[in-house]
């Protein structure tokens, strides 16, 4: 198994900073956050990141920007601001030889947006996304978002499945993420359904009121998740992103250790 986390984990610290501090976990793979990456203070280039994860041996993988951006936004100029980043974080993927980007589905900016136009700039932005992470030769993993927000659209398979045959999408990759459904059975149920097209697994604990907890602390069966992804023949990366307060590297090395011995 190959484990990854996000360094969003260390959001409060310089990103080059938490490149370190995850190499020296222990972990396979970093997954670096476009936010942190950009950061005008605690970011760094694509040049000074790739040198990083050559001194630590960390694979990658980039999870798209998140702050204030939206691809189906009703307003045009944040959608097409929203998809410049996106397209830049697939950029940012090539420079650094990551393995997957993580891209978001767009979000209804109010509940009474219409259905039916809300999903037209949904479809008309990963219609666009999908083809250039396709031209640059970089996996696009779109994320299955929480299914206890009504403004999110895409939170089931049934969803990325009618989103990937509404864009006539070549690629149908996406990215799990097991606290988003919440639910054990909603999660072994997307992996019965997704299958080989899940690339990339975010792993973290979640209750009905709370996501992203380390695991173990909600109500997830976690080792059942992980022997299904198993069975599907998964093989990718086990992405932490749960929140720890006031993380530490001892904090976090306690995480992946407790991890790995629970699935042992």
């Amino acid at each position: 198994m190959l484990w990854g986390v996000t360094t969003m984990t260390f959001y409060h610290r310089p990103i080059l900073e938490a490149v370190e501090f995850i190499g020296s976990c222990g972990f396979d793979c970093v997954e670096i956050w476009a936010d942190h990456a950009w950061d005008e203070k605690k970011g760094a280039s694509a040049a000074k990141l790739k040198g990083a994860l050559a001194r630590w041996g960390l694979q990658s993988t980039v999870h798209c920007p998140v702050l204030d951006v939206n691809i189906a936004s009703p307003n045009r100029g944040i959608r097409e601001e929203s998809l410049r980043q996106y397209r830049a974080a697939l950029d940012l993927a090539k420079e650094l030889g990551a393995r997957l980007v993580v891209l978001h589905p767009g979000r209804k900016s109010s509940p009474r947006e219409a259905a039916a136009a809300h999903w037209s700039y949904q479809v008309e932005a990963m219609g666009r996304i999908l083809p250039y992470a396709e031209e640059l030769g970089v996996v696009a993993a779109v994320e299955n978002m929480d299914s206890g927000q009504a403004l999110y659209s895409v939170q089931q398979w049934a969803h990325l499945d009618q989103l990937f045959a509404d864009c006539a999408s070549a690629q149908r990759w996406v990215c799990l993420d097991t606290a988003h459904l919440q639910d054990t059975s909603a999660v072994l149920s997307f992996i019965h359904q997704a299958g080989p097209c899940i690339a990339h697994v975010h792993l973290s604990d979640a209750t009905g009121q709370h996501l992203h907890l380390p695991v173990g602390q909600g109500s997830l069966d976690i080792p059942r998740i992980v022997s299904a992804l198993h069975s599907a023949g998964y093989q990718g990366i086990y992405s932490l992103e749960c929140f720890i307060p006031n993380n530490t590297p001892e904090k976090l090395g306690a995480e992946l250790a407790r991890v790995k011995e629970l699935l042992s």
